[in-house]
């Protein structure tokens, strides 16, 4: 398998030696990162702006040592001699103490810190390696400030028009993030750039194919589904409490990246390609969710006029396999972050064959193996179908809009520098 991130020979020249047991630095922090996402219980969009900021500045930190690439921020070189493992502490200590902490331990997060510095030999390297990714994440936080991601837009989300999205059972919350599109992107020029076409009319012959075969492969009682199917339901749940769908992607490319032996500098742009598309996924995701404002297949089942299109099976009493989440359907998050995942580590590895096995937060014990990354991609997104809360719509175009978004950020973000 070629690994098409890979940097040129000697590029490490200046790298520590230094590695946290079996992980590189990158891989060490990842998996703090995701530890801290489990305990913030932070909804996916906000994880994977985290997660992407994170990301982000311990690359910058890395690149400003082996200048192999662009920078996504910071271009400036690292003083001499400074420490790369050194770097990526400092870096990712600091956003990570920004952007968590008002969820996050302080003492936790001082302990992990303390573990991964005192892997490094004392020294001017590593003072300095420590003070340039303090730099950098500093930037990179100085960057995102003015993205919206903190800043709530008021307005009226909820219609009780037929087709528009209103809160459903059983807490009938209110509607999560709605102005996430309009968060200033990573690498997209636009939050609306990749939004998806209009959905199926409410009167149209499709519109009712699928509905009706949601009611019968998602309902949470005498659906036709295998026990498969139904537990691809929790398996990719990736709720509150878990690493969430982007985390879930990051648990893969660490796999990936562990039996490929990745360095600590590819290891380092590949996780900022993926959680950069990632996080622009769910700003694009949620662009087209409130730009269409389209209802849940529940609430269109058991409410839809019948004088609108009369070959749906309306049902008032259809119950979805899993709790729908509040906000609109169209289109689906986790198939617009695993379609953007999926793909990202494909035109990183140079391929999609690629097999590997992968465990779940929300289905402990439970290990599921692919031929293919878009295996999973297509099983993620079909999860949310026979859960019941999206129709194959809300699904396949998540799908097409997260491969297109990554096929954006791998043309035009870290590009190699000229020779």
């Amino acid at each position: 398998m070629k690994f098409r991130c890979l940097l040129l020979a000697g590029a490490l020249a200046s790298a520590s030696a230094s590695a946290l047991a079996a992980d590189n630095a990158v891989l060490y922090w990842n998996e703090q990162a995701l530890n801290t996402t489990r305990l913030a219980r932070n909804p996916p969009p906000m994880s994977s702006l985290f997660l992407a900021t994170y990301h982000v500045a311990i690359f910058d930190a890395v690149n400003g040592i082996t200048h192999t690439h662009k920078g996504w921020l910071v271009n400036e070189p690292a003083p001499a001699g400074a420490d790369l493992d050194a770097a990526v502490a400092g870096a990712a200590y600091t956003v990570m103490t920004t952007l968590w902490a008002p969820t996050a331990n302080p003492h936790n997060l001082q302990v992990i810190y303390e573990k991964a510095l005192a892997a490094i030999p004392d020294g001017p390297a590593k003072t300095d390696g420590i003070a340039w990714g303090e730099k950098v994440g500093k930037a990179v936080l100085a960057g995102r400030a003015n993205s919206g991601f903190d800043k709530p837009i008021p307005g009226k989300y909820t219609a009780m028009d037929q087709g528009r999205w209103r809160e459903t059972p059983p807490n009938f919350r209110p509607p999560l993030l709605p102005f996430w599109g309009k968060v200033t992107p990573f690498t997209m020029t636009s939050p609306d750039q990749f939004r998806s076409p209009p959905p199926e009319s409410l009167g149209s012959k499709e519109y009712a194919e699928e509905l009706n075969f949601v009611a019968k492969r998602g309902a949470r009682d005498n659906a036709e589904r295998t026990e498969y199917e139904t537990l691809s339901t929790p398996f990719w749940n990736d709720d509150l409490g878990t690493c969430t769908p982007p985390g879930h992607w990051n648990m893969i490319a660490a796999d990936l990246a562990r039996r490929n032996k990745l360095g600590t500098a590819d290891t380092a742009r590949l996780f900022a390609l993926l959680n950069m598309a990632q996080a622009d996924s769910a700003i694009a995701c949620w662009e087209t969710k409130f730009y269409y404002n389209i209802w849940r297949p529940e609430t269109a089942l058991r409410e839809l006029d019948p004088k609108l299109n009369g070959e749906v099976k309306v049902d008032a009493d259809f119950i979805p396999n899993m709790a729908s989440p509040p906000f609109p359907a169209y289109t689906s998050g986790h198939s617009t972050f695993s379609g953007a995942g999926a793909r990202l580590l494909a035109l990183c590895f140079g391929t999609d064959d690629i097999e590997f096995s992968v465990t779940s937060d929300a289905l402990p014990g439970s290990v599921r193996t692919f031929k293919k990354l878009s295996d999973a991609q297509k099983e993620a997104g079909m999860s949310r179908v026979v859960g019941g809360i999206h129709t194959m719509s809300d699904n396949l175009e998540g799908q097409k809009a997260g491969i297109k978004i990554a096929d954006w950020v791998w043309a035009n973000a870290l590009q190699p520098v000229a020779k």
